[in-house]
């Protein structure tokens, strides 16, 4: 009997062994079909995008803004002489999101293109055109001539919980354009992420994003990011990489009401407006928290206001820290900037603020976001090119050195480039312009808003040397 009992005891030590282990299978299964079941639902609708930018009417293709000595690598480079860059071609991917044809995908992916290939999972491919873009929050919507294609639907990202489990799919590398979008699988490694600076010549927003260590390459920008359901909660961005390739860092701009308003406007091809309080805002660190009163790491200090902007013009100052706004309390910079760029413009919002230790009301009316051009010339005093030559504000010092009487308005010219339209139209440096066609120009954002709808020739009045008039650019009218 004691022999008997010893073989029973043996037998369940290794049965329960068995037993866990079964479970471990079957819930590794579990997790298995999820992946597999969310890869199915989404993947007809993941499409590969082919970008060709530079040449004749490419997109990029005047060098402008490129270092001279780059530009006499192309010029060089070329047989005939002209410095237009070869024609190149780089890869992204994208989401169907209705079955007539319209497709999401990263700003980025498309911008400047010349032309634009989708390939669908079907392998059938198609050109397509960009119907909205939205460079702040790196968001496009691209259609081709397609009917009753698949689609993935679009989740929730408020959602979402570190730790949670995302597939991201697209086309890295290229991989892709057989058709058969790419899949790999991670968790939500955050949530409300930024990444300062990124993109800072677009008055670009990378904020309030979601961070995940599925891989993510140069490839996937403009792809899905998929939880598991199938359905869409972000669209993947950006990665942080010390090598180029994924370091497990990648980041993807959420799918929240805002984006779907986003998405909608972009769909029917109506500009995307976003408010504006006109002042630079940073973290609240421990200077600043000494300074103000504020609490370290809580708040958002204002470290400049833009001179006439709603917020100048409200009282609010350089040295404030806003910590809330309409009554929802600021945890940093982020907090007043998805606020205020949410709110219609027109409307009034109530700021409150820190200044000097103590709490003071500001109410702003909220003003209309200027394009990037106009925010990069505001915030860091740096002017896009315009066919060729760039402008700078007529100081009274400019008026002096050049001989201008001091009621004399407009804009100084600082650089023109040989060979551009500019100065084929004999501009030169040391000019004043103060008309751009119909419109007398003042400032440099008067200049900007004039000059950026005009197509063709277009007729500049320069100071005591009458109308010139400069030939349409055969590249973008304007490199921002």
């Amino acid at each position: 009997m004691k022999y008997a009992g010893m073989m029973i005891l043996a037998a369940a030590c290794l049965a329960a062994p068995a037993a866990a282990h079964a479970d471990d299978l079957a819930a590794a299964r579990a997790v298995e079909t999820a992946i597999e079941r969310a890869a199915e639902k989404v993947s007809p609708a993941v499409v590969n995008i082919v970008v060709t930018r530079g040449g004749p009417g490419g997109g990029e293709a005047d060098t402008e803004d490129l270092p001279d000595e780059l530009r006499e690598f192309f010029r060089r480079m070329r047989p005939d002489g002209d410095d237009m860059p070869f024609r190149w071609q780089g890869n992204g991917s994208g989401v169907v999101i209705s079955a007539d044809g319209d497709i999401l995908t990263s700003e980025h992916v498309v911008r400047d293109a010349a032309e634009i290939e989708v390939t669908l999972a079907s392998r059938k491919r198609y050109k397509a055109r960009v119907v909205g873009a939205d460079p702040r929050r790196d968001l496009a919507v691209i259609r081709i001539d397609a009917k009753d294609l698949s689609t993935a639907k679009l989740g929730d990202a408020g959602r979402l919980r570190r730790g949670q489990f995302v597939l991201a799919l697209g086309s890295p590398f290229g991989f892709g354009r057989d058709g058969q979008a790419s899949l790999s699988f991670g968790i939500v490694s955050g949530t409300g992420r930024a990444i300062p600076g990124v993109g800072a010549e677009l008055d670009r927003y990378y904020g309030n994003l979601i961070q995940t260590d599925a891989a993510v390459n140069p490839g996937n920008s403009g792809g899905p990011l998929v939880d598991l359901d199938g359905k869409v909660v972000g669209v993947n961005a950006v990665i942080s990489s010390q090598t180029g390739a994924s370091d497990g860092v990648g980041f993807a701009v959420p799918i929240t009401d805002s984006t779907r308003k986003i998405i909608d406007r972009l769909k029917a091809g109506k500009e995307v407006v976003y408010g504006y309080i006109g002042v630079e805002i940073a973290e609240v660190g421990a200077d600043e928290a000494a300074r103000t009163g504020a609490e370290t790491g809580q708040g958002a200090y204002v470290v400049r206001t833009v001179p006439g902007g709603p917020g100048a013009k409200a009282g609010l100052e350089a040295g404030d820290v806003i910590v809330s706004v309409d009554g929802h309390a600021v945890r940093g910079p982020d907090d007043v900037i998805l606020s205020v760029q949410a709110m219609p413009v027109g409307e009034r919002a109530a700021l409150e603020v820190l200044r000097g230790g103590k709490g003071k009301k500001v109410t702003i009316e909220i003003g209309r976001r200027p394009p990037p051009g106009e925010m990069l010339a505001a915030r860091f005093n740096v002017i896009p090119w315009w066919r060729g030559m760039k402008v700078e504000p007529l100081t009274d010092e400019l008026r002096e050195q050049i001989g201008l009487d001091a009621g004399k308005e407009g804009v100084f010219v600082r650089e023109v480039r040989d060979g551009s339209p500019a100065g084929k139209a004999g501009l030169v440096p040391g000019m004043v312009i103060d008309q751009v066609g119909e419109t007398k120009v003042a400032s440099v954002r008067e200049f900007l808003e004039a000059s950026r709808p005009l197509d063709g020739k277009c007729m500049v009045h320069v100071v005591d040397v009458g109308v010139k008039v400069i030939p349409a650019p055969e590249a973008p009218l304007e490199k921002e």
